[in-house]
């Protein structure tokens, strides 16, 4: 099965998140299927590919909590 969720890159206390697609079994820093955008909590905004989030969605991919709540925030679901 196949989940949508951040995965931290950058440096130590400049985290930015990537949303990416994942395997749910893979670990967090494991194997990425695709980069779907990024979300930088510090200045509190993103770049996400909304096209590519909701065609997954429609095809049966989940999205961890954390990324529901940050695509909702932003209106891309």
């Amino acid at each position: 099965m196949l989940i949508i969720r951040f995965q931290k890159i950058g440096k130590k206390k400049q985290k930015i998140m990537r949303l990416v697609l994942q395997e749910k079994r893979s670990k967090l820093n494991g194997k990425v299927i695709k980069i779907l955008g990024w979300w930088d909590p510090f200045l509190d905004k993103g770049n996400f590919d909304s096209d590519l989030i909701k065609f997954y969605i429609d095809n049966g991919s989940q999205l961890s909590q954390t990324a529901k709540q940050i695509l909702a925030k932003n209106k891309i679901i």
